[in-house]
């Protein structure tokens, strides 16, 4: 068997930011090892080595960049001691040749090609390139799952079904899915979700990501006039992580803006939600970059007019931007995601007030000359008319349409009062999406 070109030359990268002397910049590591396999107190022959950790940096970037996506959620550092412990754990394929060696080259000028194989088959079977998915649940208040969803990338559960992590049956006995902290017998405060989604990853921090997208595609199920309205309800964040060897928790951000309505998940939800699960697995250039867009989606989501409006671009230069043509590529992506429904104009210029905020024209979008003009010119506003070509370019780019936005939860009382005359009859908003009115 024959390791990968990237496994390959993530050790050739690795060894060489390794020396026996210390050099210019050395930093010495100490420790023992011992046949491959061999337990702690087996290890009896100690060698020190010297990092030298612009190189180390390097094979740590290349990793990251080459390896499985996982890798792209987790800090430069922490990728760096991963590499770091591979090494203490697999030394013994070179320590034979290292120990008593005089060399004052890095290891990557001398090891025989032999045992750089060795070592990159090992990398390439380590839990750096192959782990273990750990299950990450994550509370949400203003969210009611009224049909759960399951896949093997991330599901929706309510707290009040059996199993709602979806756990075997004697690990599931631990948890009280109606609190958060799940764990029976906690001692501190508790609290109660209106909803889990779990999310399977090899770390928390890629958990955390995901998590951002799904979350950005569940905002696009909420009606406009909706979508930021919030409440003053009560709101916490946090997650709980359960892999083979520990249960972990912590307390981040709340996941969602305090909604004035609960985004209820029903079977019209079921056909997106699959699509999201086949792009999170494939993972593809094309899908990344759609996850991406969503990602900021949802960091637009809690934030002001005024704070959403660069986000936004974002979202729209994550799927569509080319960095060679950025605004011509925006507007023919737009154009032709929506059929030419969206005013080229006014998509234009939008992007001039991109250009003012986030080229430093502007710190805020009201400070530019450019927002008083556009609302003279077209009546309307530009950020909800950003908002609103961007809700439907990641509907219909990463969704093909399958996403629809939930019914008003006022919808019933609003018809009957327009029907009796308390209500002035339903005028069509002037917007860059129907600009004809």
């Amino acid at each position: 068997m024959l390791p990968a070109k990237v496994h390959v030359e993530a050790i050739d990268l690795l060894l060489a930011s390794i020396t026996l002397t210390m050099g210019k910049e050395g930093s010495r590591a100490s420790f023992f090892f011992g046949p491959q396999g061999s337990s702690i107190w087996e290890r009896q022959i100690g060698i020190d080595i010297y990092y030298h950790f612009v190189r180390l940096d390097l094979a740590a970037l290349h990793v990251r960049g080459n390896g499985p996506s996982y890798l792209k959620a987790l800090p430069l550092i922490e990728i760096r001691s991963k590499l770091q412990t591979f090494i203490r754990e697999h030394f013994s394929c070179i320590g034979d040749l290292v120990v008593g060696a005089t060399e004052e080259r890095p290891l990557n000028d001398w090891i025989p090609e032999k045992e750089k194989r060795r070592l990159a088959l090992k990398l390439a079977t380590s839990s750096l390139f192959m782990p273990t998915n750990d299950l990450s649940v994550f509370p949400l208040v203003p969210v009611l799952v009224r049909k759960s969803f399951k896949s093997d990338q991330f599901f929706f559960s309510s707290p009040e079904q059996e199993n709602a992590f979806l756990l075997d049956e004697q690990l599931a006995r631990q948890f009280d899915t109606t609190y958060f902290p799940p764990q029976i017998g906690f001692k501190g405060q508790i609290r109660k979700p209106g909803a889990w989604l779990g999310v399977y990853s090899p770390d928390y921090r890629a958990a955390l990501k995901t998590r951002s997208s799904i979350l950005g595609a569940l905002a696009l199920t909420a009606l406009p006039k909706h979508r930021h309205m919030v409440s003053e309800r009560q709101m916490f964040g946090g997650r709980c992580t359960i892999s083979q060897k520990e249960i972990t928790y912590s307390y981040e951000k709340t996941h969602t803006p305090p909604c004035m309505y609960d985004i209820q998940i029903t079977d019209i939800d079921v056909d997106w939600m699959t699509i999201l699960s086949e792009k999170l697995r494939t993972a593809d250039k094309e899908a990344t970059r759609q996850l991406k867009a969503l990602e900021y989606y949802f960091r637009a989501w809690p934030l002001s007019p005024e704070e959403r409006f660069p986000i936004l671009c974002m979202a729209l230069d994550a799927i569509f931007g080319d960095a060679n043509n950025a605004t011509q590529a925006v507007v023919d992506g737009v154009n032709k995601a929506l059929d030419g429904a969206a005013s080229e104009r006014q998509m234009r210029d939008i992007l001039k007030l991109r250009g003012s905020v986030i080229h430093g024209g502007a710190p805020d979008v009201y400070d530019s000359s450019k927002y008083p003009k556009y609302c003279r010119k077209y009546g309307c506003d530009p950020i909800r008319d950003l908002e609103l070509v961007v809700s439907a370019c990641l509907r219909k780019t990463v969704f093909l349409d399958e996403l629809r936005e939930h019914s008003d939860p006022n919808g019933e009382l609003i018809e009957r009062a327009r029907a009796e005359g308390r209500l002035a009859p339903k005028v069509n908003a002037v917007s860059i999406l129907n600009p004809q009115l």
